[in-house]
């Protein structure tokens, strides 16, 4: 809204990062699933002498229950892979998505009810004034003790204060968190915890998606400064044809 009181456009570089971003979710989900990060940590500090029946046991990624939030691309995106592992999908939006669902598998549920019966719970929505604290200590209550929460959408999404309580109480098996309240900043209570996967905001970070996203970028800014209207412009209400 500043801009464009300023008369200045703003540009995005949307569906590029999509099929990556869906890669770092299934990456969080297996890691936390499997104790990947635990597991590193545990090897590295020489704790391992032999392969014991209980040693670091984790659970089932295939043929678990998936809860996505936010069936918009990158959650469909994740719905597809979901499928290559047997799982269950379940989705969330503020409006039914008929047409997705038949496309990805999905079966609606309120998020009271998809928080009650997932498995794994994947955030995928942008962040406005009403996702702030979508995920806070009521709806971690919801959570089963057995579930995990992957975050991959926004870090204010979330109240980290809250999924530090549950993960310390046990209240909830896990989180994967690519993404942070206050970034670069992370809860203090999440770096102590063995149950987390914590990752930089690397969701888009290979190099061929910061290619095209970079590219999508100069695209934009080359059409604006031609006089062009820019392809991907957020504020239409800025633009003035020449």
């Amino acid at each position: 809204a500043a801009a464009t009181r300023r008369g200045i456009l703003v540009t995005n570089t949307p569906g590029v990062l999509t099929e990556t971003t869906a890669d770092m979710a299934l990456a969080l989900m297996l890691s936390v699933a499997r104790r990947v990060p635990e597991s590193d940590r545990f090897v590295r500090a020489g704790n391992w002498t032999g392969v014991y029946w209980s040693q670091l046991m984790g659970v089932d990624v295939h043929g678990a229950t998936l809860g996505i939030i936010g069936l918009g691309r990158i959650g469909q995106a994740v719905a597809r892979r979901a499928a290559g592992f047997g799982m269950r999908v379940l989705y969330h939006n503020r409006k039914r998505d008929p047409e997705a669902e038949r496309s990805v598998g999905a079966e609606y549920r309120s998020k009271p009810e998809l928080l009650r019966e997932a498995d794994f719970v994947v955030l995928a929505i942008p962040l406005t004034a009403e996702s702030r604290h979508l995920i806070g200590a009521a709806e971690l209550a919801l959570m089963k003790p057995t579930a995990f929460l992957v975050n991959v959408a926004r870090g204010p999404v979330v109240d980290e204060g809250a999924l530090v309580e549950a993960l310390r109480a046990k209240r909830l098996a896990g989180a994967g968190l690519d993404v942070f309240e206050d970034e670069p900043k992370v809860h203090p209570g999440l770096l102590g915890l063995e149950n987390v996967a914590l990752t930089p905001h690397i969701g888009s970070a290979s190099g061929a998606t910061r290619l095209r996203m970079a590219t999508r970028a100069v695209e934009n800014c080359v059409a604006a400064l031609e006089g062009q209207r820019p392809p991907n412009l957020v504020n239409p209400e800025a633009w003035r044809s020449p």
